[in-house]
Formats: structure tokens, C-alpha cells, sequence
């Protein structure tokens, strides 16, 4: 990992609220809170948690979701359903044992270990009364069932519009069962369908096709490729399926989703025109898909059953349920993305921790910028690529900036932080070209606290900041550059003067002192941004055992590490005394023994870090966007083990907020922004993220915790 925290525990799946205070959970001050349509009774019922659970220790390997009820299937045969049970559908026969599950509308049907159906659940139609034979799939729709019994298709119930009157001839590998009609795949590939043909929700098409998925107006394949093809009903946006590839569909009401080969997920379908139809779905990967009335779950890599409601969200009054987080790139898995900067040619510069840099363009086509892995050493510790910056002036000064550690070939290798700048020709940087603007030796052998965020500030200098190496003297010792942040001039770069100091720098002419120092005192400042209003610096320094904190850092600021902690403070023996103050609930307290404290910069909030899987701090941005404008002006960030992300907010005289707004439930590595100053969350195992208002513009996801629910666990 790249940060330092010294238990990196994974997020939990549904975690304690954030620190707040009740002023703090009132919301952010002059933001005007809109209402939301309230959930469908049927969306409310089948997100209620299961009855029961294992006891077995079986993990879920299939879930099926209904109209108001949901089942998932373990590796031991059992089926657990739960929500609603006014028919009936919640009523397993507790002696069958089965390997396929699926879910209707108000009954589900299972194919046993031998082969033969059994089904529960509303039977007025007959379509719980299923036929003998030995089934090698079986889908439920709105009041029938279709199954394949060796090659040939078979449906029973409701059979208005020929909807249960299934081909006598002909060869299937897939079924599917909607509302008033039904489809197969034939063994060729081909899509036939049958029963009513609205909209062209029964058209056979030629295919070949590999995968199928019947909502209730409509239909949905793959093609060979794995992209999707969709035709019925499409006034909700259910039949204009993204430019994707998936491995698997489902569908259901008005909403369709997908796997992707990542295991991520994406929806569609779900508004209420097609125009607005966007896609949404959580975070993570699943291994199984199944897609309900008003609502969707999945099973994740950790065998929990995630459920969902679609596009239908219902809106509450408060804050947290207005932030959504959608996934950027579906089909391009980066593994430890690192920093991410607007390209001047239209997209996002994303730099990968291995040395790769690459372009995701408007159309998010992923292009190589470089290719740096031979000279990053990304071995072990924090090491690493560790950020990028693009030349301010990128028309006339085509270059990249970029902070990375290296490894040379002493005996034994010894690594060291360079900051280097590399031409641009074409689109393309070569490492050939490289600058070597800055080296950073280490005064020790630790690995950790390289820090790493190159800026450039509105006056056209290059901020870096740098981690204190582990040195504890360091920090405070203006001689070093560890612990600090430090402000250079580029712009005339050459091999014998790398880089200028201005002379505004605060210890131009300080005898013991490097002049390149803007500020020090810094444990590991991981990330730093400049508001794009009023130029101020806003840095975020991971803390030790105690205290995360956000700084606004001015010329010549002392944040006071190793003597504080945030706003907790030690003096004489550093590590003795911080483990005494190791305290649960320890708050702002100063020791006695802490001399001048009117000599440091105080930080503008800090929060405890081993508190509610917190444990070391994101830095962020001041939110300067078009999407989100009563968040415009806080300044938004996020903590690396608890997937949190608040917005905080004050002016200095009120007192500073710190408020939840998003819950990724990801190690997150980043924040940056684009080009329009809309927010993008970089996570260790490369999905990319953008914060967006639910029902906004950009409204692409479901969101965090308080609209997905865990349904059932191991």
C-alpha cells in the first residue's frame, strides 16, 4: 500500500457512523435539499434483511430476485428467500435440495440434485405446478416459468398471448420468461421468442447470440462479443444498453444490468424516458446477477448477497442520500491507480503505481501516455510511481511532471525519491527523454512515508510534497527536505540547473536551512490541492497512532510533526508519549509539556484514526464543479481503510464541519478532478469513481450505504 497506517484492516461491510458531532450532522450550511419520490411498497419488502441465516457455514453460490422477494442458493443445496410472503413465496420445502434457483413474481422455482423442478409461491395460474422431467434450466416470470428438459423448451401457467406455448420443435441452451412472453436461445445461437409482441419484445433475430435475459417488456442478448442487443419496450430506457462487453445479463421491470469481465457491474434503464436513462450500479465484483422488479442483487467475491433498489430511488432529506459513486471506466481494471490529472488534449492523465501513465479519453478508451516501469522501482513498502503533473502551460511546454522512487545499483541498492519531468510528442512521453529535475536520498532504510503530491500552484511554481522517511528529526530540521513541502521553479529546466528557488520562498538567505522549503513539520503529506478560487493550499497529513488532519499551508507554516499529532501534542520522547496518549476519545488536548504552540499551524479539522476503520487520510479538493453546487466551495476528502468521504465545510468563524457524504467501502488511494472540477476517487483495484448528485447530471451509480443493503451474510 502506499500510504502509511499500521493495521490496514478491509472496510467493513456495514460500518459505524462517522465521527460527528450533532452540529456536524446537521448537513452543510447553505445547501437546499431537494425531496425524493418515496420507495414502492415492493421495493421496501424485498430489501428487508433474510429471517435467517447460515448455520452450516456454506457460502451462497446463486441469487434470484423476484417483484417483492429475494432467494440466494448455498453450495449445500439449501435455498433462504425473505421479504415479502404474502403468497407464499418465502416458503422453501425444507427437504428439497437444489442447484438452480430463480424468482417470479410472487412464486420461484428450483431445479433439484436429481434434475426434477419444485417450486413455491402463488399458484393461481398453475405456474407453481411444474412439470416432470429432469431440467437443465428454468427461469420464472410474471405468471409462468419456461425450462429446458434436455433440448426442448417447456413452459407451463398463464398462457394469455401464447405466452406459455412454447416451440415443439427446435433445440435451446437458454430460456428466459418475462411478463407476456418468453424466449430461447436456440442451439445455433439463434434468439426465438413467443407471446404477446409489443414493441417487438417476441422478434426472433438471427444471432449467434451466447446469453440471454427476458424483463417483463422486454428482451436482452449478447452477442458474440459480449455486447448487449435489446428490443421491447424502451420508454424507460431498458433496450439502449451501454457500449460494453459482459459476460452475463439480467433483466427485469424496466432496468437491465450486466457483469462485466472485471466482475464489476453496470445497469440501465430505470428513468423515466430513455433520454435520461444512465447507468447504476454498487461497487465491487460480483460472481452472480439476478434482476427484480424495482430492485437487484448480486453475490459478491466475499459470498454476501448485495441488493439494490433500480433508477427508482427514493430521496430522503439528508445529505448522505444525495451523493452518488459512479465507476469511470467498467471495462478497464486498473490495478493501483495513484494520481490522476486533466490531459490538455481532451480526457484524464491516470498514473498506475507500476510506472505505467495512461489517457482515458471522453469516450473512456484507454491509450498509453508512458511507460515507466523500468526505471520505477515498485517494489514492496510504499514505493512506487507516486504522482503526476501536467505543465501548466501544456501548449507551448509539452511535458509531464512526475515523483517516483528509483533503486540504484550500489551494494547493497539503495532507494531514493526522484522528481523528473519528461517531454511529450504525439500524445506520447518517452523515457529516453527524462529530466531529472530533483533526488531525495533517505536517511534511513525505511520504505515508507515518501509523501508524493507534485502541484502546480497559481503562481506557476511546482509544489512537491515529501514524507518525513521515517526520520523523526527530520520533520523539524530545516537543513532536510523530509517532512516538508517544498516550492521550486521549472520553467527553464536544464542539466546544470535543474530548477530555480524563487526568492518569495520563506528561508531564501536562512542560514541551516534548505531554501527550497515552503513549509515543514509534515509526517506524510499524501495528496495536496490548490482551491482554483482563492489559490489556498489545502494539505492533508497522514497521522501516526492518532489523528488524521487537513491543513490550509501557507508560506513558511509549521504543522508541527513530530511534536504534534493533529491537534494532540508531544514533547521530549516522541513515540513514548504518543502511545500515552493512545487513548479512545482522547479529543483536543494539549500536554503540559508542549512548549510554543502558538508557533504551529493548526490543522482546520482532524479526526481520530483508529476509530470506525479509519486510518489514514486521503487528501482531496476544494469542489469548484458545475454538478454538485451546494457542495460548491468544501473541500472534499477520504480516508484509505474505511472507504469514507466527506465534505468539510465552515469559513473559520462558525467552526469547521466534517460531513459524510459518500461510503465507497473500498481502499481508496486518490481524489483529483477533471477537467469541469467534477470529483474522480481513485481505489486500490483500479475501478475509478465520480462523485455525482443522485437524479443530477452526471447520476450514474447507485450510492453508499443507506441505498444498498446487505441481504444476507456467510
Amino acid at each position: 500500500m502506499l500510504i502509511s497506517c499500521e493495521t490496514t484492516p478491509s472496510p467493513k461491510s456495514t460500518p459505524e457512523p462517522a465521527d460527528t458531532t450533532p452540529a456536524q450532522q446537521a448537513g452543510l450550511r447553505p445547501r437546499a435539499l431537494e425531496s425524493r419520490r418515496p420507495a414502492t411498497p415492493a421495493a421496501s419488502e424485498s430489501l428487508s434483511p433474510p429471517a435467517v441465516s447460515a448455520t452450516d457455514g456454506s457460502a451462497f453460490v446463486q441469487v434470484a430476485n423476484g417483484e417483492n422477494h429475494a432467494c440466494a442458493l448455498r453450495g449445500t443445496g439449501q435455498v433462504e428467500c425473505w421479504g415479502s410472503n404474502d403468497q407464499g413465496q418465502l416458503d422453501v420445502p425444507e427437504d428439497a435440495r437444489f442447484q438452480q434457483v430463480t424468482s417470479g413474481w410472487r412464486f420461484s422455482c428450483g431445479i433439484q440434485k436429481d434434475g426434477s423442478l419444485r417450486c413455491w409461491g402463488r399458484n393461481n395460474h398453475q405456474q407453481a405446478e411444474p412439470p416432470a422431467g429432469r431440467f437443465t434450466t428454468v427461469d420464472a416470470g410474471w405468471d409462468h416459468a419456461c425450462g429446458i428438459r434436455g433440448t426442448a423448451a417447456i413452459c407451463w401457467g398463464r398462457n394469455a398471448n401464447d405466452r406459455a406455448a412454447a416451440p415443439r420443435r427446435g433445440e435451446f441452451t437458454a430460456i428466459g420468461a418475462g411478463a407476456e412472453h418468453s424466449c430461447g436461445l436456440s442451439t445455433t445461437g439463434r434468439l426465438v421468442c413467443w407471446g404477446k409482441n409489443d414493441n417487438g419484445r417476441a422478434d426472433s433475430r438471427d444471432g449467434p447470440f451466447r446469453a440471454l435475459a427476458v424483463g417483463i417488456a422486454h428482451t436482452c442478448v449478447l452477442r458474440g462479443d459480449g455486447t448487449p442487443f435489446c428490443q421491447g419496450a424502451n420508454d424507460a430506457g431498458q433496450s439502449s444498453p451501454p457500449i460494453a462487453a459482459f459476460t452475463h445479463i439480467s433483466a427485469g421491470h424496466d432496468h437491465t444490468c450486466g457483469s462485466l469481465p472485471s466482475g464489476h457491474l453496470m445497469c440501465w434503464g430505470g428513468q423515466a424516458s430513455a433520454s435520461a436513462s444512465e447507468p447504476f450500479a454498487p461497487p465491487g465484483r460480483f460472481t452472480s446477477l439476478s434482476t427484480g422488479w424495482q430492485t437487484a442483487c448480486a453475490l459478491n467475491d466475499l459470498a454476501d448477497v448485495l441488493c439494490w433498489p433500480s433508477a427508482h430511488i427514493a430521496r430522503q432529506p439528508s445529505l448522505r442520500h444525495h451523493l452518488l459513486l459512479h465507476m469511470v471506466v467498467p471495462k478497464h481494471l486498473f490495478r493501483t491507480p495513484t494520481d490522476v490529472a486533466p490531459w490538455p488534449r481532451g480526457g484524464l492523465a491516470i498514473a498506475e503505481r507500476s510506472g505505467e501513465i495512461v489517457r482515458l479519453t471522453r469516450e473512456l478508451v484507454v491509450e498509453p501516455i508512458a511507460d515507466l516501469t523500468a526505471v520505477v522501482d515498485a517494489n514492496g513498502g510504499e514505493k512506487g510511481l507516486l504522482s503526476l503533473a501536467v505543465d501548466p502551460q501544456f501548449t507551448d511546454h509539452a511535458y509531464i511532471y512526475v515523483y517516483y522512487t528509483r533503486t540504484n545499483d550500489d551494494d547493497p541498492p539503495t532507494t531514493f525519491a526522484r522528481l523528473s519531468r519528461f517531454p511529450v510528442v504525439d500524445g506520447r512521453a518517452s523515457a529516453h527523454g527524462e529530466r531529472v529535475i530533483l533526488d531525495i536520498g533517505r536517511h534511513t532504510q525505511s520504505t515508507r512515508h515518501w509523501g508524493g503530491a507534485i502541484r502546480f500552484g497559481p503562481d506557476g511554481m511546482l509544489y512537491l510534497g515529501i514524507g518525513d522517511a521515517g526520520c523523526l528529526d527530520c520533520p523539524q530540521d530545516l537543513r532536510s527536505l523530509h517532512g516538508k513541502i517544498i516550492r521550486i521553479d521549472v520553467r527553464n529546466a536544464s542539466p546544470a540547473q535543474p530548477y530555480q528557488v524563487p526568492d518569495t520562498n520563506p528561508f531564501v538567505g536562512v542560514s541551516e536551512a534548505r531554501p527550497e522549503v515552503w513549509a515543514y513539520g509534515l509526517r506524510n503529506p499524501w495528496r495536496m490541492s490548490f482551491d482554483s478560487t482563492d489559490g489556498r493550499l489545502w494539505t492533508a497529513d497522514v497521522g501516526n497512532n492518532l489523528q488524521e488532519e487537513v491543513t490550509v499551508t501557507g508560506r513558511g507554516a509549521n504543522l508541527g510533526w513530530p511534536i504534534l499529532e493533529g491537534t494532540l501534542c508531544s514533547n521530549g520522547d516522541v513515540l513514548e508519549s504518543l502511545q500515552a496518549h493512545a487513548i479512545e476519545g482522547h479529543g483536543s488536548v494539549y500536554d503540559s509539556r508542549c512548549n510554543d504552540i502558538q508557533n504551529f499551524t493548526a490543522p482546520l479539522i482532524s479526526y481520530a484514526n483508529r476509530r470506525h476503520m479509519n486510518c489514514a487520510i486521503i487528501g482531496g479538493v476544494v469542489y469548484r464543479g458545475a454538478a454538485m453546487p451546494w457542495l460548491n466551495g468544501t473541500y472534499v476528502f477520504g480516508d484509505y481503510c474505511s472507504g469514507r468521504i466527506w465534505a468539510l465545510d465552515g469559513d473559520g468563524d462558525d467552526g469547521w464541519r466534517m460531513i459524510e457524504v459518500a461510503d465507497l467501502k473500498r481502499f481508496i488511494n486518490s481524489i483529483g478532478v477533471d477537467a469541469h472540477g467534477e470529483i474522480l476517487v481513485l481505489t486500490l483495484g483500479g475501478p475509478i469513481y465520480r462523485l455525482a448528485e443522485a437524479g443530477g447530471t452526471f447520476a450514474s451509480s447507485v450510492t453508499h450505504r443507506p441505498l444498498v443493503t446487505f441481504m444476507a451474510r456467510r
